[in-house]
């Protein structure tokens, strides 16, 4: 188990880290974030193999820290959220 850059506990298995659902009754998806500071190439399989999505992002994870120390919400995150719930339920 580690802690994702949103703060969760997530699990996490040579780099391979559950998709958690998008969307009510969404199947199961493992993949890679490949999240660099700023950008990324995230890559998701449905666990039976029937899907597949990739896409990478030369903006991701810019959020303004509030007074607290906790990332606030920024709307690139937001859009990129909307385009993984698309390629994992088509």
């Amino acid at each position: 188990m580690v802690i994702s850059q949103e703060g969760r506990s997530i699990d996490y298995c040579l780099g391979r880290h559950p998709l958690e659902p998008l969307s009510p009754g969404q199947d199961s998806y493992w993949g890679y974030g490949g999240t660099v500071w700023g950008g990324g190439t995230p890559a998701m399989a449905r666990a039976d193999g029937g899907r597949q999505w990739c896409v990478a992002v030369s903006l991701q994870h810019w959020n303004e820290i509030d007074a607290s120390g906790r990332p606030q919400p920024h709307t690139v995150d937001a859009a990129q959220a909307a385009f993984h719930r698309l390629a994992a339920t088509g």
